[in-house]
């Protein structure tokens, strides 16, 4: 009887000093990570603004501070300086630089597909490639959808010599198309489409992946050596970051909302629901992805060829060595 009795207060006692080691423990910190945007905070990012507003990344134990790009080009310079842990640029950018010695990849395309193309007034007699020959376009200079434009002119047989290309900055395309300065801009949707069509200004839009040139557009891009130390806190990134963007496909409106909650300088509710709506979310997939985040080995494909026609070469290993799936959840979230 007394053994039953000490056996009984020994597990009371154990299971207190359980119970006090579980209340004593150190809460293990989050692991801080940095994160470089392209451009200030929109429909770009919104995957990654309404991640970090549902709670994504503090559940995965990631303490995410983000901040504003100036440009896919610096942003891509910025991870390769290792001055941030992560980056969200242009494809097209990201690579560009790879493929000059800089040791970053991409690791998950967020967007699959840009939203660029040759826009027009409604009334401007462009409909195909063919038909810019003896128009007027006007380019943002350096931009990265130059090369997509050289590729849809190169593969639709396109005199590139009877086109005039207008070098200016990308501020000034409203004014531009709507004073009739050019026939065309070469810009996204959401830049030119939206603004005119509240002044009551119809346009109309002929995309490059429609016309030869399907590139990966933005991607989450970050250094080799980084990736090598701490892949799992990649891994957990960009898992958070695609059930952000499929958050953002199942309740757009709600990622708006938050969106400009946390961004007192967003675009008007009404601009961002169209631009994500009707350009942005399908553009999440490409032909043939398996999921977000993971567009089809015949894009990657198609992308190297586009760069390699504007840069010359890609540099040693190619395309299949710019960018790397080693980070993405074995489960993807669907296409939308």
């Amino acid at each position: 009887m007394m053994m039953h009795y000490l056996n009984g207060f020994l597990r009371m006692v154990g299971s207190g000093c359980l119970a006090v080691a579980l209340t004593i423990s150190p809460v293990v910190a989050a692991e801080k990570l940095k994160l470089t945007l392209n451009w200030t905070p929109g429909n770009s990012d919104i995957g990654i603004q309404y991640a970090e507003a549902l709670g994504y990344y503090k559940a995965v134990g990631i303490d995410l501070e983000i901040e504003p790009g100036k440009g896919s080009g610096t942003t891509s310079q910025i991870v390769a300086a290792g001055s941030t842990d992560i980056g969200l640029a242009n494809g097209a950018s990201a690579i560009s630089l790879a493929a000059k010695g800089a040791p970053i990849k991409i690791i998950a395309a967020i967007y699959q597909a840009p939203d660029w193309g040759v826009i027009s007034l409604k009334d401007t007699p462009i409909k195909t490639p063919k038909d810019l020959e003896g128009k007027t376009i006007a380019i943002p200079p350096g931009a990265a959808d130059i090369p997509l434009f050289e590729t849809m002119v190169k593969v639709n047989g396109v005199d590139r010599s009877k086109i005039n290309v207008l070098s200016a900055d990308a501020a000034g395309f409203i004014g531009l198309l709507a004073e009739k300065k050019v026939d065309a801009v070469s810009a996204a949707a959401g830049d030119v489409m939206i603004p005119l069509g509240a002044k009551g200004v119809e346009t109309k839009a002929m995309w490059y992946k429609d016309y030869g040139a399907p590139i990966v557009g933005l991607s989450l891009i970050a250094r080799e050596d980084r990736l090598k130390k701490n892949p799992d806190l990649y891994k957990r990134f960009v898992d958070a970051t695609l059930k952000g963007m499929a958050a953002v496909v199942k309740n757009p409106e709600a990622a708006v909302d938050a969106l400009r909650a946390r961004n007192s300088d967003a675009q008007p509710k009404s601009d961002l629901m169209e631009e994500l709506t009707m350009y942005q979310i399908p553009n999440l997939c490409g032909p043939g992805a398996a999921g977000l985040g993971k567009p089809s080995a015949d894009e990657w494909k198609i992308t190297g060829e586009v760069l390699t026609q504007t840069l010359g070469s890609l540099g040693d290993g190619g395309i299949e060595t710019k960018y790397t799936e080693d980070y993405l959840p074995a489960h993807l979230p669907p296409c939308p």
